[in-house]
């Protein structure tokens, strides 16, 4: 079973790089959007756009660090 497994997810290995980086950053984008909306108290049009921005061109490392794209 453990064969199966681990055969199944190195076929499928771009979507579950694919996945992790997406849920990664999903849950990256609440706590950073929570962190400086209620605790830093900074507006939320210049908060949420430096946080996508920079979620945007960090997505795209964690991209090319796990080789997801070439």
């Amino acid at each position: 079973m453990k064969e199966f497994i681990k055969n199944q997810l190195q076929k499928r290995k771009p979507f579950v790089i694919y996945s992790g980086v997406g849920i990664f950053i999903a849950l990256l984008n609440i706590v950073l959007l929570w962190l400086f909306i209620d605790i830093l108290l900074m507006p939320t049009i210049i908060a949420s756009t430096i946080i996508v921005g920079g979620l945007f061109l960090f997505k795209f490392y964690l991209y090319k660090k796990t080789g997801f794209t070439q």
